[in-house]
């Protein structure tokens, strides 16, 4: 029992049910007391609050006890802690808990022996539906934050993959809208030429072809006048 104590976490859990469960007495305490007329109502409602806590303090204190002892005994055979396992730890210490109250409270409040075997009965039954509620809440709430965690992953990870495409795409746009050739180092003997360059260029081929076009009229004329005076000596000697 020592031991339970000493968990924060068994104590916040024993703390805050019995809270929880004493406003629920409250509650009804107030409802039975408002529809039977009992007066004072406000004490009927604090009985009811009284009643509910203490016993649910006994009964969460023996669950917390019972849960400690059996996951302090597969501890120490190395068992491991699977989740199923755990579960059915909390079910059979809340089936417990719940019967050795419900004897409890059948004894206390009728009196016979006979009553607590209906009581232990009965208690332990609602234990039973309560903590397997209980269990199927936990359940649903793992598997929503897992959901969620598993969306929010994809979404993250769907981000990631657009900009990575966003960035390659933006590479290629570069890799077309510059130049090649200006990426080249300057002892590379291909270059981009410039318009003032390139005109330059063409004005000194069109000089050169100039130059073959005289040379070419040079060499006819030459020819022409040749073949004229091998015409006229032949007209001579005839």
């Amino acid at each position: 029992m020592s031991s339970v104590l000493n968990d924060r976490d068994a104590r916040k859990r024993i703390l805050w049910g019995t809270a929880g469960l004493g406003m629920v007495g409250a509650a009804i305490g107030l409802n039975i007391a408002i529809l039977r007329n009992l007066q004072p109502i406000r004490r009927h409602a604090l009985t009811m609050a009284a009643n509910w806590s203490l016993y649910s303090l006994f009964f969460l204190t023996n669950r917390e006890a019972l849960l400690h002892e059996r996951l302090a005994k597969k501890e120490y055979l190395h068992l491991r802690p699977l989740l199923s396992a755990r579960e059915t730890d909390e079910m059979f210490s809340s089936v417990v808990a719940g019967g050795v109250t419900g004897g409890i409270l059948s004894l206390v409040s009728f009196g016979r022996r006979a009553a607590i075997f209906s009581g232990i009965g009965f208690f332990a039954l609602v234990s039973a539906v309560g903590q397997y509620s209980f269990t199927l809440f936990n359940r649903w709430r793992r598997e929503k934050i897992l959901r969620d965690k598993a969306d929010k992953y994809d979404v993250v990870f769907e981000a990631k993959e657009e900009g990575k495409l966003a960035k390659m795409a933006a590479s290629m746009r570069k890799s077309f809208l510059v130049d090649p050739i200006s990426r080249l180092p300057d002892w590379f003997p291909l270059r981009r030429l410039s318009s003032t360059e390139y005109r330059g260029i063409l004005e000194l081929r069109r000089e050169e072809v100039r130059a073959e076009l005289d040379a070419l009229r040079a060499a006819i004329s030459a020819m022409d006048n040749r073949e004229q005076a091998l015409l006229s000596k032949l007209a001579s000697l005839k």
